[in-house]
């Protein structure tokens, strides 16, 4: 018997699917615009298992774009709002909240599931942009336990989709830097026609923010949500893993889905 708060998902999602998502374990590290919105979602869907991982707290500039920041939330942790948010939506989740976010020191415990939760079955990874350090140690740990991982990255009314299986290239050998950050030209293949020139190169060279709105936070999420039901439903290697990706953008109509060239570890990169 599927809970009434569920019944709607019925007919998108079978009851022997909805089962199995209530056996499974997703960790959201990074619960910001993407992330917080990625892990209501799944509170919806009913999954059953949620971990969520970010030290972070609301801020004032969070508010155009992050699904549990309100004036009322100002100062507080992302977990512990974003997690109340899933609990009210879906009281028999069982979750976990890790307030210091990804380290190295507690990434294969945030994996094991700790003492509360089964093994993680699937990662989304949404770790700001400085956090690069964070990223590949969940990345590496991601691979040494054969568990799948995915990054949506917000930009504009638009978004890109990766998905890492544990038999691709290292997250550093794609997407680190020399000095340490993030190759974002490399990891965002395309851009909006309308994006400004200043800001992407400001935001490109590490010097100013990732210019986006919610309708950014909402396609990431939608788009890692509805992957992550594809390796649900079907099987991990059923998501569209690395080399490939998935670019949405809704204020150009814009919709891709290609390949990073076998010469190349990177896609090119669209102009503006």
């Amino acid at each position: 018997m599927v809970e009434p708060r569920f019944e709607r998902n019925l007919g998108v999602i079978s009851p022997d699917v909805m089962a199995r998502l209530a056996r499974t374990h997703v960790v959201v590290a990074g619960v910001g615009g993407a992330g917080g919105q990625c892990a209501v979602d799944l509170a919806r869907l009913g999954l059953g298992c949620l971990t969520l991982a970010d030290f972070d707290t609301y801020e004032r500039h969070n508010m155009n774009r992050q699904v549990g920041c309100f004036e009322s939330t100002l100062g507080q942790s992302k977990v512990d709002v974003v997690g109340r948010m899933c609990l009210d939506i879906h009281p028999g989740l069982r979750l976990r909240r890790v307030e210091t976010g990804i380290t190295e020191a507690n990434v294969d415990d945030v994996l094991s599931g700790g003492e509360v939760l089964p093994p993680v079955d699937f990662v989304v990874e949404v770790i700001d942009i400085a956090g690069a350090g964070a990223k590949q140690a969940l990345h590496r740990a991601c691979r040494e336990r054969g568990v799948p991982a995915m990054t949506g990255l917000m930009l504009g009314f638009g978004a890109a989709l990766h998905v890492f299986q544990p038999d691709a290239p290292l997250y550093e050998q794609l997407y680190i830097l020399p000095d340490g950050r993030v190759d974002l030209p490399a990891i965002i293949p395309h851009l909006g026609s309308y994006l400004l020139q200043d800001a992407m190169d400001a935001c490109f060279a590490g010097q100013g923010h990732a210019p986006t709105c919610v309708v950014g936070a909402t396609t990431a999420a939608g788009m890692m949500v509805s992957e992550l039901m594809r390796g649900v439903m079907l099987g991990a290697r059923a998501m569209v893993s690395w080399p490939e990706y998935l670019y949405v953008d809704l204020f150009d109509h814009r919709y891709v889905r290609a390949a990073v060239s076998p010469t190349k570890t990177q896609p090119a990169r669209q102009p503006l």
